[in-house]
C-alpha cells in the first residue's frame, strides 16, 4: 500500500517540479520584457525630445495605420502629445521596474511571501503586463499593422513586428498571472474555512 502512495506521489512531484521550471522560464522571459520598458525610458530621457516631438512623429507614423486609429490618433493624442509623452514614459517605467523587480522577489522570495504578498506580487505583474499589452498592440497598430502575419514591405523588413511578438509574451504574461490569483485566492478561501 505504502509503495503504491509513494508511487502516486512521485509524478505529482514531477508535475509541480515541471511547472515551477516553466514559471521560473516565463518569469525570466518576463524581466526581458521590462527591461526593453526600463531601457525604452533611459533611451527617452538620455536623447530627449519624446514629449515634444510625439505628435508630429505619431503624425507622420498613423499615415499607414488603419483610418480608424489615424482618426483618433489625429483627433485626441496628437492634440494632447505633451500629455500622453509623459503618460507613455511613466507606463514605461512602472512597466520595466515592475516587471523586472517582482519577478527578481518572485524567483528569490516566493516561498517566504505570505499568501497576501504573493497575491499582491501576481497582481502587479498582471497590471504591469496589462499595461505593456496595450502599449506594444497600440505601437503595433501606430505603425500600420494590422495582423500579425503582414508581408513586410521590401525584402528587407521584419517576418513579424516585434511589437506584436511582445503583445503575446505579455498576454502570455497576463494570463499566467491570472490563473495563478484565481488559485491563490482560492487558497485563501480553503485557509479560512
Amino acid at each position: 500500500m505504502s509503495s503504491t502512495v509513494g508511487a502516486a506521489r512521485q509524478p505529482a512531484a514531477t508535475a509541480v517540479a515541471v511547472k515551477s521550471r516553466l514559471l521560473a522560464g516565463l518569469l525570466v522571459v518576463q524581466i526581458i520584457v521590462g527591461f526593453e520598458f526600463f531601457w525604452s525610458v533611459i533611451t527617452k530621457l538620455v536623447r530627449g525630445g519624446f514629449v515634444t516631438g510625439l505628435g508630429a512623429d505619431l503624425q507622420e507614423r498613423v499615415k499607414a495605420a488603419p483610418t480608424w486609429y489615424a482618426s483618433f490618433a489625429n483627433s485626441v493624442v496628437v492634440p494632447h502629445a505633451h500629455i500622453f509623452g509623459y503618460l507613455i514614459i511613466a507606463g514605461e517605467l512602472f512597466i520595466g521596474i515592475t516587471m523586472i523587480a517582482a519577478a527578481i522577489v518572485w524567483l528569490v522570495r516566493w516561498d517566504t511571501l505570505s499568501l497576501a504578498a504573493r497575491s499582491t506580487l501576481a497582481a502587479l505583474i498582471a497590471l504591469a503586463a496589462a499595461g505593456a499589452l496595450l502599449l506594444n498592440l497600440n505601437f503595433h497598430i501606430a505603425n500600420g499593422a494590422t495582423n500579425p502575419w503582414q508581408i513586410g514591405a521590401s525584402a528587407f523588413d521584419e517576418a513579424v513586428d516585434i511589437n506584436m511578438v511582445f503583445t503575446l509574451i505579455d498576454a502570455t504574461i497576463l494570463v499566467v498571472m491570472v490563473v495563478i490569483l484565481v488559485s491563490l485566492r482560492r487558497s485563501r478561501q480553503q485557509a479560512a474555512d
